[in-house]
């Protein structure tokens, strides 16, 4: 009864997180570390949710044309790669279709990443980690050593935490991620997926 009950809240979980991204995006897309540092990563893991959410049900919808989650992450890098640029800030903020193209953008690729994490195994992981941590942190210091002004609606001071915010999180996800990588690939010799050998006299 008390699993049924969880269960029925974790469906709610992703709708009530994606009114409260709604009612605070003004505050959110006030400042560029709020928006790139805060709202971002919000709705990525809303859709996360609503993958989990969705169980197998969703994978499965999605299995013929994601073959170990190729096609998830190759969508997950582009929209991170695209929302990095100054430019693209400022039509989300300034246009309002804009804005909404960029939360779908988000939501589809928490989903996408949701249902497809897993099947992608730890070397397909790896190359997207390593790649992305790299990439953010490289923008996350041009945004801080800039010297001018990269968005037409925010300040240059804030380009500093916003550069600070993607070098966080690009040190925070590899830190999560590393743990679970080293223990599934067996590197530390005590995984449980390792074969057993059953030794008779």
């Amino acid at each position: 009864m008390r699993l049924m009950s969880t269960s029925r809240y974790m469906a709610w979980l992703p709708g009530v997180l994606l009114a409260a991204a709604a009612l605070l995006q003004p505050w959110l897309e006030a400042s560029m570390a709020r928006h790139m540092g805060l709202e971002f990563p919000l709705l990525f893991i809303i859709g996360w949710l609503t993958a989990s959410t969705a169980g197998r049900r969703f994978a499965r919808l999605i299995e013929p044309w994601n073959a170990k989650g190729l096609t998830a992450l190759v969508f997950t890098a582009l929209v991170t790669a695209f929302w990095m640029v100054p430019a693209a800030l400022d039509l989300a903020v300034l246009h309002a279709g804009v804005g909404v193209l960029k939360v779908l953008n988000w939501l589809v690729a928490g989903m996408l990443m949701g249902a497809s994490w897993r099947q992608a195994g730890v070397v397909i992981q790896a190359f997207f980690i390593f790649n992305w941590c790299w990439m953010t942190v490289a923008v996350g210091l041009i945004y801080q050593q800039a010297p001018q002004q990269l968005c037409s609606v925010y300040l240059v001071d804030d380009q500093w935490n916003a550069g600070a915010f993607m070098v966080f999180w690009a040190i925070a996800v590899f830190l999560l991620w590393l743990p679970g990588a080293i223990k599934s690939s067996n590197l530390l010799g005590d995984s449980d997926d390792s074969p057993k050998v059953r030794h008779t006299d």
